[in-house]
């Protein structure tokens, strides 16, 4: 059976001002990888920015203004989210269709590679790049977990920790821009270390 490698936004618990860096970085990344020409796209390029350009003014507009501001703010965050959702099958269309380089496919559109596998500890590791060369990296608390090893590698087979400490959101930093990054954590109990999470991979903007 051929398996469908499925493509991961991670936009929950985002703001709408961290769901605008999310789609510009996909917009771009999609724009530039070559991978999705502006003919094949399900919606174009202009208009998809014009959705990211209009949520942002209305998250400026909404900072001080009235509470019909406010909900015309969620009225446009709600349709990125779903211009994202209907790019992100796009994306899964293309990069699944080429067998061969299908999870550099989805990692050029700006996605990361959603999760075939795993128990509940591993299941929501989430990767942001928030932009100047830093990845934000979230990973759940589960029952007796007191602390967690985080590691980096830059090609999925050598691994360096950057960090070993009790938070669930860490920030590496100081990536190369354009490049792609591989993280992975095991979490720390009282009975030791566990076993290493699956690996999600970004690309650092």
């Amino acid at each position: 059976m051929i398996q469908f490698i499925r493509a991961l936004l991670a936009l929950a618990n985002l703001s709408p001002a961290d769901k605008v860096t999310v789609a510009q970085n996909i917009k771009d990344s999609m724009q530039s990888s070559g991978n999705f020409p502006a003919s094949s796209m399900p919606i174009s390029y202009p208009t998809f920015q014009t959705y990211i350009t209009n949520l942002h003014l209305a998250i400026i507009a909404a900072v001080n203004g009235t509470p019909s501001d406010t909900a015309y703010m969620h009225e446009q965050e709600y349709i990125l989210v779903s211009a994202l959702k209907f790019l992100k099958s796009h994306v899964e269309y293309v990069a699944n269709a080429n067998s061969v380089n299908t999870n550099s496919i989805i990692t050029s559109a700006g996605m990361q590679i959603a999760s075939t596998g795993g128990n509940n500890a591993v299941s929501e590791l989430t990767l942001e790049a928030i932009g100047n060369g830093k990845l934000q990296i979230r990973v759940p608390r589960q029952t007796g977990e007191k602390a967690f090893v985080f590691e980096s590698s830059v090609d999925g087979i050598t691994w360096v920790e950057f960090a070993s400490n009790s938070l669930t959101k860490v920030t590496l930093s100081n990536q190369a821009l354009g490049s792609t990054v591989y993280i992975r954590f095991a979490a720390i109990s009282k009975t030791g270390k566990g076993a290493y999470s699956q690996s999600k991979s970004a690309i650092i903007v």
